[in-house]
């Protein structure tokens, strides 16, 4: 079996280059030319025809181990513009992205039929959400474009790229440090994902958060929040006839129901929706929609942990030369933020807006009394 090119692997680059090619292939498939620019947009470099050629060569390996065969060299071509499409290869050794001569120049093509024995699907969703580490990078917008096992139907269909990513973003937004165990739920979002294509309703034993009650549900689901490493399924009750957040981790069971169908709220994206809030409890009152500016003053010593980490896309730090910091967010339902405030404890200080600084010393108030019953 032909091992991967010897290259440093730069999954940013990668990616970027299949989404490159995927776009494209409805008009005519990329040129070099295009693939260079790509890898250039990631890595600040302009990268060599062999670059190219290699990153081609792993990412075929990567959706089919056995798309050269046994003996790889044997189907390279002669011409070094250009990577062997040999038409009698057997169907196991076809590549999955491919080559094409138009008008002197090589195009090369997603031909978007993934061999029965590519990566497991499970594999796949958690490859996906092992890159979440780089959102803030090149995937940022992009990230669920690597969830292609769930969504596998969609992309076989070539005509249906220029959808997919809109698709995808609508129904799928993660913010903050991502899933912590996501393996546990990669059965329910690959069911809560079908659901969502299909437009088909999710029936579920679901334990309510506030009283520990097992209650029984059906929805119409809308898409997926992750926050601060949990994963939260949006939908409609159709009990209450309201839209609600249920935490996936109490669900304890979920199916979906066949032989249903529900009609997609006109004008709905989740991304709309949740692209700018704290959190995922979010009011539906005007109040929750209304973004506002919050500014935090942060100690010396935990200053440095804002310079590392961002807890939300938004953040802007600014250092101070005594070593504290300045941290400005732009967010929705801001009154979210409050118990995230709190773990700070006196390290943080709310500075703006003063309703939030006025409700974070009121729960103060109301902790310090219970100690001093």
């Amino acid at each position: 079996m032909p091992g991967y090119p010897r290259m440093r692997d730069f999954p940013e680059a990668l990616v970027k280059i299949l989404l490159t090619i995927m776009e494209k292939t409805p008009d005519g498939g990329a040129t070099m030319e295009d693939l260079k620019d790509a890898y250039q947009e990631t890595r600040g470099s302009t990268p060599s025809n062999k670059t190219i050629y290699r990153s081609i060569r792993r990412l075929n390996l990567i959706f089919n181990p056995l798309a050269y065969g046994e003996t790889p060299e044997k189907v390279e071509c002669e011409d070094k513009d250009d990577i062997a499409d040999d038409e009698n290869d057997m169907e196991e050794f076809k590549p999955v992205i491919r080559s094409s001569r138009r008008k002197g120049k090589t195009r090369y093509l997603f031909n978007g039929e993934l061999p029965t024995s590519s990566i497991d699907a499970n594999n796949a969703l958690l490859m996906a959400l092992g890159l979440y580490s780089q959102q803030r990078g090149l995937l940022k917008g992009h990230f669920e474009t690597a969830i292609r096992e769930i969504l596998r139907d969609m992309l076989a269909r070539i005509s249906a790229y220029n959808n997919v990513f809109r698709e995808i973003e609508r129904h799928i937004h993660v913010s903050g440090y991502g899933s912590a165990n996501p393996g546990k739920n990669v059965t329910k979002i690959k069911e809560i994902m079908r659901a969502i294509h299909h437009r088909k309703i999710i029936r579920m034993e679901y334990l309510r958060s506030y009283d520990g009650t097992l209650t029984k549900r059906e929805v119409e689901p809308y898409g997926l929040v992750c926050r601060l490493n949990n994963w939260y399924l949006i939908a409609n009750c159709l009990q209450q006839q309201k839209k609600r957040v249920f935490l996936l981790d109490h669900t304890i069971r979920l199916e979906v129901v066949e032989a249903s169908t529900f009609k997609w709220p006109e004008g709905f994206s989740l991304h709309d929706y949740y692209g700018n809030a704290w959190g995922v409890w979010t009011p539906d009152d005007e109040q929750g929609h209304i973004k506002e500016t919050v500014r935090l003053k942060i100690a010396k010593g935990i200053a440095e942990r804002f310079r590392l980490v961002s807890f939300h896309d938004s953040q802007q730090t600014e250092m101070l030369p005594d070593g504290e910091a300045m941290v400005t967010f732009t967010v929705k339902g801001a009154s979210e933020m409050i118990p995230w405030l709190m773990s700070w404890g006196a390290a943080v200080e709310v500075l703006e807006p003063q309703w939030l600084r006025d409700a974070f010393v009121s729960n103060v108030e109301e902790v310090l009394g219970i100690y001093h019953k």
